[in-house]
């Protein structure tokens, strides 16, 4: 449940499973219970679970103000692992080329994945 194989492109070798599994922070079971869950119920369990850890009290941290930044961090990564060039990544997600490599920069996408041949 590794991932999909891609032929070419910039992209081809990033892979945040394989990333979160080198650091043993996902498997096989974990990602098969993950992919029954909705994103809203996965973004609601987080927010418990965090709030839980921390005795109720995320006071302070502006969430609603957060979401649309975390959510783009989100969909930029997911674009950046599923294609294989930055050309397919950015229309997957409906941008301009130019557009999408200021967001890469801005949300510093490349440095969560490490190239590997």
């Amino acid at each position: 449940m590794e991932g999909f194989k891609r032929s070419s492109g910039k992209n081809k070798n990033y892979s945040f499973s394989r990333i979160l599994r080198k650091e043993s922070r996902s498997n096989d079971a974990f990602e098969l219970m993950l992919s029954k869950l909705t994103l809203e119920e996965l973004i609601t369990l987080k927010l418990e679970i965090a709030a839980r850890n921390v005795n109720g009290k995320l006071y302070g941290i502006p969430l609603w103000k957060a979401i649309p930044n975390i959510t783009k961090d989100a969909m930029l990564r997911c674009a950046y692992t599923i294609t294989n060039t930055h050309h397919e990544a950015a229309k997957f997600l409906g941008l301009n080329i130019k557009d999408f490599k200021q967001l890469i920069y801005k949300f510093k996408i490349g440095d969560h994945f490490i190239e590997e041949k």
